[in-house]
């Protein structure tokens, strides 16, 4: 059986950080990802957005809406995925949006229709926390995050462009 755990910002902060790496890595834009996921890796890692990312993260878990999870297999002791979904209230318009930060299967669990639960059960929890309305987004090539994603119901509202300058290298 597959089950949810809260996250514990100090004991969990390694694995959320390589997960959002991860996730960051599949999405990343196709000129960024020309690149190794290890070179990647490590030139994340060697920069201040790690630290960045991760108090951004904690700030995020003091709205008690929010959702941070890893995700583990029952049976094997073994971390199956993990999910971050922050809300956000506009509210001239009556909308609280709950959206999807990252949502990641670890390798070995992939292809057994344990995306589309987590994806179940965030709309859920969503819903139990006051949101009408479910965002989220992936990359470009994330082919599998993009079928996953209008499987669950989702539709692109929003496109964005981006153009490589000279001064770009890589």
């Amino acid at each position: 059986m597959i089950s949810p755990r809260r996250i514990n910002i100090e004991d969990d902060k390694h694995l959320v950080l390589e997960f959002h790496c991860q996730t960051n890595y599949a999405s990343d834009t196709p000129w960024a990802r020309k690149t190794s996921y290890d070179h990647y890796r490590e030139k994340w890692f060697s920069t201040s957005q790690p630290n960045e990312f991760y108090s951004y993260f904690v700030e995020t878990l003091q709205d008690q809406r929010s959702i941070a999870e890893i995700w583990i297999d029952e049976e094997t002791n073994k971390v199956v995925g993990y999910l971050w979904v922050t809300f956000n209230d506009i509210v001239d318009y009556g909308l609280s949006v709950a959206e999807i930060n990252d949502l990641l299967i670890t390798p070995e669990f992939q292809g057994r229709g344990l995306g589309l639960q987590m994806l179940k059960y965030i709309e859920k929890k969503a819903i139990e926390k006051g949101a009408n309305l479910l965002r989220s987004q992936t990359g470009i090539e994330n082919t599998s995050s993009q079928k996953l994603h209008e499987k669950f119901g989702f539709h692109t509202y929003r496109v964005l462009f981006e153009k490589k300058l000279d001064s770009i290298k890589g």
